[in-house]
């Protein structure tokens, strides 16, 4: 060797837990990156797994995109004294993220409907399930027409449209009603329960 030659040792990385506390305490933008450099592998890898397929492609781009935001977040929420990692901490808040976006896909998802099908949504229609489209149309109308509330009025008759034989999805009735999909959701089911507490279709 020669004299004078001096050889360093690499910089140890810094922990993850130091990055995490330098995003808690000051916001610290080249911590948030490292961190998301580090791990992109997990998130992406839970993400392309729980939403595969091409039905998922949507919903699993969205997520994707919302990579800083939900790294971020975590680094935000997460506990080190509860001996977790903070990889392993991720990979569940992402699966569990995966899980609710196909459950609640699951139980918002479209009917499609032909004549002769029954013309229901689950869960808060199931009371109507065992009559036709013709028969449930009837029963809406009736109620509708002693409805005084007019966002009631609106809903229903854009969810239940015949025209295209198939429910109009509650994005577009939230948009075209300048309301969010779950106020929407909320009025719907509502105006349903009442239906159902004043017929003989129990």
């Amino acid at each position: 060797m020669e004299k004078g030659l001096k050889f360093t040792e690499p910089e140890a990385l810094e922990s993850d837990i130091s990055l995490i506390n330098k995003i808690k305490e000051r916001n610290d933008e080249s911590s948030l990156l490292e961190l998301i450099n580090r791990h992109s592998g997990i998130y992406h890898t839970m993400v392309n797994s729980f939403l595969s397929g091409p039905k998922n492609v949507a919903d699993k781009d969205t997520l994707l995109d919302e990579k800083v935001h939900e790294v971020y977040s975590c680094a935000l929420k997460f506990d080190p004294s509860k001996n977790t990692k903070f990889p392993t901490y991720l990979a569940n808040h992402t699966k569990w993220k995966c899980l609710g976006v196909l459950n609640k896909k699951k139980k918002h998802q479209e009917i499609s409907f032909q004549d002769d099908d029954v013309f229901i949504e689950p869960q808060c229609e199931s009371f109507l399930e065992n009559l036709s489209k013709d028969e449930i149309l009837k029963i809406l109308s009736k109620f509708l027409d002693k409805e005084k509330d007019d966002r009631v009025r609106k809903i229903i008759d854009k969810r239940y449209n015949v025209d295209n034989h198939k429910l109009t999805p509650w994005k577009i009735i939230a948009e075209e009603l300048d309301m969010s999909i779950q106020g929407c959701i909320n009025i719907h089911n509502k105006f349903l329960t009442k239906i159902n507490k004043q017929t003989k279709y129990v």
